[in-house]
């Protein structure tokens, strides 16, 4: 019989700092993160100064007032919005290499279980991300698949999309949802568009004059092919001239969440396929807070590396993080199913 390579805490070394390098570049493991993350605000919180967070909406009066000659400048005012309260949340990890897979050669499993613990802290942010921000927008509260009650309202206690958010210095609302929630097209967007410029508003009840520069969709074949084909067209995609310009190619950047339509456990969810996100990215209050960036946790020599009573090794994975959305202004809502 042939002989079998046998690995040891020692001659492992190698294998396990080449996947505690990999999980240290969590940021660019997997592309459905990045492109989330750039819709977010960033924050890091640094050790040592609590398990949360109050962040506030703090805004100005717009214009400057006439000045007669030697009048007293106008006075302009500042005013406090909502706030919304944050906390941390700790995630882990882990995967067993066992006395089996060591002693029999299994170097291949075992090369394959450490490279895919490194991608399961990012995956797990991406789905945060996506489901906080836009698969639950119209939902208050989510219970996540670890069966935790997450806490989904804006800070003036409404959910993201909602038709009648308010204001703390006047008495006007604003909606967030796209009207009649069309499902993509150059007509849905467009009502989209109208949506954010008349009802956007700040805490005075102004008009505000956000960068809608993003749009949001699944992965879904015809809403691909929708937003596709108006953003790349050179000509006009209600035309049948083809020497009509195509006035939106190029105007919006498209954001493809392939997990915007999962269920809270991250299965398929049909009924939110269509859904779709007109966002100012940058400018929306919705902020990813790092508290620990994902790290490895290896056996070692001395670290009771080896179970005692099953012969594994144990590799792990830890990672803290927040996600806070202080106000729904800046992203505009359609569920795409018409109503």
């Amino acid at each position: 019989m042939a002989a079998v390579s046998q690995i040891s805490l020692a001659s492992f070394s190698e294998l396990a700092d080449t996947t505690e390098r990999m999980v240290a570049a969590w940021p660019d493991l997997i592309d459905e993160l990045a492109d989330v993350r750039s819709l977010y605000k960033e924050m890091e919180i640094p050790r040592g100064t609590g398990n949360q967070r109050v962040i506030w909406e703090l805004e100005s009066e717009l214009f400057a007032r006439f000045k007669g000659e030697g009048e007293d400048a106008a006075k302009v005012r500042v005013i406090k919005g909502y706030n919304k309260t944050g906390y941390i949340r700790r995630f882990a990890a882990e995967i067993d290499i066992t006395w089996e897979a060591r002693e029999q050669g299994k170097n291949q499993e075992i090369i394959t279980r450490l490279t895919n613990l490194s991608t399961f802290g990012p995956q797990r942010m991406a789905l945060d991300m996506t489901h906080q921000g836009f698969t639950f927008a119209g939902s208050t509260s989510m219970t996540d698949m670890d069966g935790e009650t997450v806490d989904l309202t804006m800070g003036d206690g409404f959910q993201s999309a909602y038709a009648l958010h308010t204001l703390t210095g006047s008495a006007d609302t604003y909606t967030t949802i796209v009207t009649g929630n069309p499902p993509f097209s150059q007509g849905g967007l467009e009502v989209g568009m109208e949506v954010s410029n008349v009802n956007i508003k700040d805490n005075f009840g102004n008009l505000r004059n956000l960068d809608f520069n993003t749009i949001v969709i699944h992965k879904d074949p015809a809403t691909m092919r929708e937003a596709r084909q108006l953003l790349n067209s050179t000509a006009d995609t209600t035309q049948n001239n083809s020497g009509v310009t195509n006035t939106y190619k190029g105007m919006f950047r498209l954001v493809i969440l392939p997990r915007l339509a999962t269920t809270a456990a991250g299965a398929y969810d049909s009924t939110k396929k269509r859904q779709w996100h007109y966002v100012a990215a940058g400018q929306w209050q919705a902020y990813f807070c790092l508290f620990e960036a994902p790290n490895l946790k290896k056996p070692m020599s001395m670290n009771n590396g080896e179970d005692i009573h099953s012969d594994d090794w144990t590799f792990s994975v830890r990672l803290s993080y927040m996600i806070l959305i202080v106000s729904a202004k800046g992203n505009v809502t359609s569920t795409g199913l018409g109503s």
